[in-house]
């Protein structure tokens, strides 16, 4: 199982000197001072995503990563969207580990020539990806006419072409577009707390993280990041969205392994 939180601050510009970002408060992981305390059930680092118009690096710090250097993750996404291929930092099949209940703070650096907001997404986890099952896979196509908040988390009821048939469903992969939609979650309906989530295109020709899909669409096999959640076919997730402003139109797709009736 793995979970999306996000940090998001302005911070001074300086491409060697790094400022801390603060984290957003989303009543699911805990946030300590500036950063956020590692949620027991999931002591690992999944992914880190940043993006900001002049990013640079960004540094992830937390106790259990000492004595040796923080990770210094870069390059960064430059621009007001995640570039295509976006540039990522996919630890999954080796998420880092961390101490429960440590803080785990993020650090950033930007060389616009004034202060500037930059966003880093990152995922906990519990350890490698837990397995697809197997079944038969499908992906559909979804909509959704909600008028986002900007700077904030919004809820989006997806809307699908086509009624799924009856049954259990896999989610094992997710693409979310949105005119100005930078990240996004997913919010089960029944399964436990944890919101499994990535990185949001802004045009349609853009590309996903690799592994955020469940099969390849590139020239290299996709892993995936396995089985996100479950759900029946009632009771679909909705899809938590922050962006930049307040467009109203976003679309998506889920990956799915049909698993029994």
């Amino acid at each position: 199982m793995f979970h999306f939180e996000m940090f998001s601050s302005s911070i001074a510009t300086g491409i060697t000197t790094r400022a801390q970002v603060t984290s957003i408060n989303n009543s699911v992981v805990p946030t300590l001072n500036k950063g956020f305390q590692v949620p027991s059930q999931l002591p690992f680092l999944h992914s880190v995503f940043g993006v900001s118009a002049h990013m640079g690096e960004v540094q992830m710090q937390t106790p259990r990563f000492l004595p040796y250097p923080y990770p210094n993750l870069n390059p960064n996404n430059r621009g007001t969207a995640f570039e295509s291929p976006p540039r990522v930092w996919d630890f999954s099949r080796n998420p880092l580990p961390m101490n429960p209940t440590d803080e785990l703070d993020c650090f950033a650096t930007q060389n616009a020539g004034s202060n500037e907001t930059v966003y880093v997404g990152i995922n906990f986890c519990d350890g490698p990806p837990t397995p697809a099952p197997a079944g038969q896979f499908l992906s559909v196509h979804w909509t959704s006419s909600t008028t986002l908040t900007a700077a904030a988390m919004s809820t989006v009821t997806p809307s699908i072409d086509t009624p799924l048939p009856a049954g259990l469903y896999a989610l094992v992969g997710v693409r979310v577009y949105s005119a100005t939609g930078l990240f996004f979650q997913m919010l089960p309906a029944t399964q436990p707390l944890w919101r499994p989530g990535g990185i949001c295109v802004q045009a349609y020709d853009s590309l996903d993280p690799p592994n955020q899909r469940a099969a390849s669409y590139l020239y290299y096999p996709t892993l995936g990041w396995g089985q996100w959640l479950q759900f029946r076919q009632n009771v679909p997730p909705q899809v938590n969205i922050y962006a930049t402003s307040a467009d109203t139109s976003q679309e998506g797709w889920f990956d799915l392994v049909y698993v029994s009736p």
